[in-house]
């Protein structure tokens, strides 16, 4: 076997040192701009490679150096030459392995679409020339007086900003609009600008050639990209990490100079911008960029941090042989020999990466089936859900197929087998037969009292908790437009009885006497009507009962005629709501046993029976108990504050129960929890409605 001829063209460089300290070498692809990171046997190799002379040759050559480097070594040295074309193809068998080479590159269409729906890159520009212009301007911002200055404005900023937060946090609120987001939006792209210049500059700062800058797009999410392929071939670790860190540190120093100019700038336009720019800038570094799980920033900080070149593939292979040496006992020797500490590094964070994008491709799945069009977004979902979640799964399980020769009946092997049938049977053996819903305890009869007009409040007769019977006075209000209508519609009577008398004693005016017998019965019935409505001001009691949720009013007090001033409960007679999700819904039925029992431990239990259950959610949630911003477990957010009005964040349905044995509640209104006897159930069933239920709402068009 002869030793092909490598390319001319590529360079061997120095590297930065490796994780143990020892030195590495890199090899530069320059017509790809690509660097590959050499081992020690590797660049042994490479110094007495002569391409066309025979394997036997070399290996000669190794042994007369009392080198340990065996046949096989060179094999997977030549194989990775030729996979990432590192030779000279110069016969025609070469040419014909190129053809094939580049034919096996063409995807399907299909396949095109998917990776260009998922991501694509699009360069811009060539900055070299521009940032070696500039870099001595720019190199006098980055000073260390500079970056000083600024640490001590953004902190001079940050002080005031916590003394008007509400102010600052309001403001968000005060551009949610359409307005708002164009103008966040172009902040964005401002500010992403200037974090991409900053990996750029200081790139260039280190002698780095910088190759492009350009735009990304990421399941139509577009961002800048800066190439700082570079970086590769700097020896210092330390300038490695200030380059990927630079995006970030650019970020933070805007964020630091637009607070301190948002808490000093007076309201205007300047104010405006600087709160745009430090609350994009905020964002954008501390939950996106910081982020190690994702190739941003965030990675490749981390990455250098560790000193761990291509962090990511040597992470997921520990942790994917880690998993298997848990479930099957293989005992394999790991991918690569670590310490034991940074071993677990790797791992804990290959496992973290995995459930950070197993629930971030979750949330990209859901969001491009909402934002488009119902066949477009079903298309784009089930992309995201089998590339990025179900075909990683599909590999692994099949390589666990692929190793079923090296499975032996271990102690580990058993384990697994008794952990999973144990989960098994968690999951699909119906063990569950109740459900506990929030409820509350109260009267079955209660009468709200509403001012049937807006009102001042002219004598109160009650106090709270106080009883009273049918017809007992309660408050007597008195309106005043009221009483100068009533005076209006006397005065115009007496002056229309007047006009009428005048003409029965003139005969020539007779034509006359219809129409003021008319207009004088209107104003008759006028004059009743607002005396029903006065009459209506001096509150009675409808039922006897309790005085409950009565306001704190006064004499001369005016009140709303949409505001409850207090409620009469009959205290006989009791009923239990109760709310229940959508999820649980199909689960209820006439049939089953029910009991109440309260938070606060009033009494023990109330047996019920199941009266009625509404089958249209609720609007609003009308027990503030029950609210999770009053400490309740439905959790709900405000749509009205001041009037209290607070929405399910999901569909709750209202059922009552009928009591079966009342008890002397001290509360009318006793919040607690229902617990019903369901028939058995288990996981698999309640995820599989659940499932079905969303398809079945899902699938109109």
């Amino acid at each position: 076997m002869l030793l092909p001829f490598i390319r001319q063209d590529l360079k061997i460089i120095n590297g930065s040192a490796k994780e143990d300290g020892s030195p590495s070498w890199l090899l530069y692809d320059s017509l790809r701009h690509k660097y590959f990171v050499l081992t020690k046997t590797t660049l042994i190799l490479l110094k007495n490679w002569v391409g066309g002379e025979k394997v036997d040759a070399l290996i000669k050559k190794i042994e007369e150096l009392k080198l340990n480097i065996k046949q096989r070594d060179i094999e997977d040295f030549i194989q990775f030459l030729d996979t990432n074309n590192l030779i000279v193809q110069n016969t025609s068998e070469g040419s014909k392995k190129l053809a094939t080479q580049y034919k096996s590159q063409k995807k399907h269409w299909f396949l095109k679409l998917i990776h260009g729906y998922l991501f694509f890159k699009i360069p811009i520009f060539k900055p070299d020339d521009f940032l070696k212009q500039t870099l001595p301007i720019v190199s006098k911002l980055g000073s260390k007086l500079s970056r000083n200055l600024i640490y001590i404005l953004g902190l001079i900023g940050i002080f005031l900003v916590i003394q008007e937060y509400e102010k600052f946090w309001n403001t968000f609120s005060y551009f949610y609009n359409l307005n708002g987001l164009i103008l966040f939006g172009i902040t964005i792209v401002f500010v992403k600008a200037l974090h991409e210049l900053g990996h750029a500059y200081v790139a260039k700062n280190f002698g780095c050639n910088v190759s492009a800058i350009g735009l990304a797009m990421l399941v139509f999410f577009p961002f800048l990209y800066t190439d700082t392929t570079d970086a590769w071939k700097l020896k210092d670790n330390r300038q490695r990490l200030l380059i990927n860190f630079a995006g970030m540190l650019t970020e933070l120093h805007l964020a630091l100079i637009a607070t301190f100019i948002w808490a000093i700038a007076p309201e205007g336009i300047i104010q405006s911008a600087a709160f745009f720019i430090a609350s994009a800038s905020w964002v954008s570094s501390l939950l996106i960029n910081i982020s190690p799980f994702m190739r941003f920033d965030g990675y490749y900080v981390f990455s250098d941090f560790l000193k761990a070149d291509n962090l990511q593939p040597r992470a997921f292979a520990l942790g994917r042989w880690q998993i298997r040496e848990w479930i099957f006992g293989f005992n394999f020797d790991p991918p690569e020999i670590l310490e034991s500490s940074r071993k677990w590094v790797f791992i804990i964070y290959a496992w973290s990466t995995w459930i950070y994008r197993f629930f971030l491709f979750i949330g990209i799945a859901l969001l491009v089936y909402y934002l488009a069009f119902k066949v477009l977004g079903i298309i784009l979902f089930l992309i995201e859900i089998i590339w990025f979640i179900g075909l990683p799964i599909y590999r692994e399980v099949k390589q666990w197929w692929q190793l079923k020769t090296a499975i032996t009946m271990n102690k580990t092997f058993i384990r697994s087998i008794f952990i999973f049938l144990i989960f098994l049977a968690i999951f699909f053996y119906p063990w569950r037969s109740s459900i506990t819903i929030p409820s509350v305890y109260e009267s079955a009869y209660t009468v709200d009292i509403y001012p049937s007009e807006e009102a001042v409040v002219e004598k109160v007769f009650i106090s709270p908790k106080q009883f009273v019977n049918k017809n007992d006075n309660l408050i007597k209000l008195n309106s005043p437009l009221i009483t100068n209508a009533m005076q209006q519609s006397k005065d115009r009577i007496e002056l229309l009885e007047l006009r009428l008398k005048r003409r029965l004693s003139l005969q020539f005016e007779m034509d006359d006497l219809i129409i003021i017998e008319s207009n004088l019965e209107k104003e008759k019935q006028i004059l009743k009507g607002l005396k029903e409505k006065d009459s209506k001001l001096f509150i009675k009691a409808k039922i006897e009962g309790q005085i409950n949720d009565l306001l704190d009013i006064r004499k001369n007090q005016w009140v709303s005629k949409n505001e409850k001033i207090f409620s009469i409960v009959n205290l006989d007679q009791h009923q239990v709501v109760a709310f229940v999700a959508e999820n649980d819904l199909y689960k209820i039925n006439k049939t089953m046993q029910a009991q109440f029992k309260p938070n606060n431990n009033e009494f023990s239990y109330v047996d019920l029976t199941l009266s009625s259950i509404d089958m249209s959610a609720i609007e609003y949630l009308p027990y503030l108990s029950l609210a999770s911003v009053h400490g309740g477990s439905i959790p709900v957010r405000a749509l009205d504050e001041q009037n209290k009005l607070y929405k399910p964040e999901k569909a709750q349905y209202k059922v009552t129960f009928e009591t079966k044995n009342s008890v002397n509640s001290l509360q009318w209104q006793t919040p607690g929890k229902v617990k019903l006897s369901t028939n058995s159930y288990s996981f698999f069933d309640a995820i599989y409605n659940n499932v079905s239920r969303i398809l079945i709402r899902e699938s109109g068009f």
